[in-house]
């Protein structure tokens, strides 16, 4: 997993919806996580879910087995 500065774990691609990151998700106390997405270096990767066949980033959790091989 990604662990972002404000302690959150980022889940890059799908545009955004599966990350914790996203302003949309609540904490264990009903709080809802902060919105990381304008400081995030993987926004991009939420934005152009394509760049996922050239990814590189071996801490993604979207990253395919094939393509963590090469």
């Amino acid at each position: 997993m990604i662990l972002d500065v404000t302690g959150i774990y980022l889940t890059p691609g799908n545009g955004g919806a599966d990350c914790p990151g996203n302003g949309k998700h609540f904490d264990a106390n009903g709080n809802r996580l902060e919105c990381c997405c304008d400081e995030c270096s993987y926004m991009m990767c939420c934005v152009y879910q394509a760049q996922c066949s050239t990814c590189t980033d071996s801490d993604c959790p979207r990253k395919s087995d094939t393509i963590q091989a090469k």
